[in-house]
Parts: C-alpha cells; structure tokens; sequence
C-alpha cells in the first residue's frame, strides 16, 4: 500500500506541475485562473495521500511497538 501511495503522490505533483506550467503560458486571465484552481487541487490530493501514508506509518509503528 505505501508503494502505491508513494507512486500516487508523485503523480499528483507532476499533474500540479503540469497545471502551474500551463497556467504560466495561457494567453488569458479566465484560463490562467482555471489552471491555478486545477494545480491547488492537485496539491491537495498529494496533501491528502500524505496523511494517508503518515497514518499507515503511524500505525506500523505503534504495531511494531506492540510486538517488542
């Protein structure tokens, strides 16, 4: 499962990225703001499987302690 997280976060940068550089070369401000509005979600997906691999982190630790 981390794996696969790990691999999900990476593409929710590069999907971020990818929004950011669009939005520095569209030609007008309404599509400027809908690629910025599309990279901050992309952010926040990567923000979100983050905490999501924190958890499961957390709770390998806490049963590894368990196990000493």
């Amino acid at each position: 499962m981390r794996d696969i997280l790990e691999i999900a976060i990476t593409d929710e940068i590069e999907a971020r990225d990818y929004y950011r550089h669009a939005a520095d070369v569209a030609a007008d401000l309404h599509t400027r703001q809908v690629l910025l509005d599309l990279s901050a979600m992309e952010q926040g997906h990567a923000d979100t499987l983050r905490k999501e691999l924190e958890e499961i982190d957390l709770q390998r630790g806490l049963e590894a302690g368990m196990a000493d």
